[in-house]
């Protein structure tokens, strides 16, 4: 049931990654007395940074549920929306979380074209509207119908034997959107004009897929209570880091890639280079990196203080000069 709303107006050194791909230059490049700081260091800044910071990220949204398949959809809208500043997308998901009620898979299962839209009216989030909103919740209806679970959409093109999520997650998003139908666009093309399909991008594009890949993590990811773990089906060491600018440039920081590019194939050797530093789980350092960033612990511009104070002084390459 839409619950209508008014609008707003505002170590050791490491065991071989399972990857065949190469590392990049910079890791092949660092010591193996760097490589080993640069995991302690990590490894502190990991448990530095737990569940009690769950409220300072979007993934406290699917933690206010307490049934699986509402903390699945709740998932997925989160992340599809978690681009931009933590304010504005905290600020736009609680509009979208209060239109759904206290059961977003019931309220996603049952929704029409019109009450959406109507609920939605005024609904903006950068630059994705209401009208985009209305579409990715319809095509996440029809997938609920058709399998009952996002998990199994991913499960039915999911491989276990690939380094990488990629050919599975290019298979999800393929079937999402041939699920895509009628009553807010005509046909997936202007779906696609319109710009909705910026919700739900591919790895076929050589796009990060970072919402995508973050959805992902808080899905598969567990032990730590910050992600959720309900897809014990997928081996976490073949996720793909969530990349946006902050995490690219730290990666630069810590010599885990040279690449410019904010695109798949970074994500991807950033990824390798962190399985080398956890072959089973690289992707437990994603969300304390990412609290840098949104803490302000981690600021770009010229390097001062805070810097000074980092737990990764020593082995970023912005701070104070750490062991080659």
């Amino acid at each position: 049931m839409i619950v209508q709303t008014k609008t707003e107006t505002k170590a050791p050194m490491l065991t071989v990654s399972r990857s065949k791909l190469p590392i990049s230059r910079s890791w092949q490049a660092m010591s193996q007395s760097r490589q080993a700081v640069l995991k302690a260091k990590l490894d502190e800044l990991y448990l530095s940074y737990g569940a009690v910071y769950v409220d300072t990220d979007p993934v406290q949204f699917p933690h206010r549920y307490r049934k699986s398949r509402d903390r699945e959809v709740a998932g997925f809208i989160a992340a599809a929306l978690a681009y931009g500043s933590v304010p504005t997308i905290k600020r736009d998901l609680e509009r979208i979380f209060a239109v759904l009620g206290p059961s977003p898979y019931e309220a996603v299962l049952t929704a029409r074209a019109d009450e959406l839209l109507s609920a939605l009216r005024g609904f903006k989030h950068r630059f994705t509207t209401a009208r985009h909103m209305a579409w990715f919740l319809l095509v996440t209806k029809n997938v609920l119908s058709d399998f009952g679970a996002l998990k199994s959409l991913f499960l039915k093109g999911y491989s276990p034997d690939q380094p990488s999520i990629k050919d599975s997650l290019i298979d999800f998003v393929d079937g999402f959107l041939d699920r895509s139908g009628q009553g807010i666009y005509r046909s997936l093309e202007d779906a696609r004009r319109d710009g909705a399909i910026f919700l739900i991008p591919s790895p076929r594009t050589g796009s990060a897929c970072k919402r995508l890949n973050l959805f992902l993590r808080w899905m598969v990811r567990t032990g730590d209570r910050v992600d959720l773990g309900l897809w014990p089906e997928v081996n976490p060491s073949q996720l793909v880091i969530p990349l946006d600018t902050h995490i690219a440039r730290l990666s630069h920081y810590l010599g885990l890639t040279l690449r410019k590019s904010t695109d798949w194939s970074t994500a991807e050797e950033i990824t390798r280079a962190l399985r080398m530093l956890d072959p089973v789980d690289p992707l437990k350092y994603d969300f304390s990196l990412t609290r840098l960033g949104i803490l302000g612990e981690c600021v770009t511009g010229k390097q001062g203080v805070q810097c000074k104070k980092c737990r990764l002084v020593g082995v970023c390459r912005r701070g104070t000069r750490g062991p080659q």
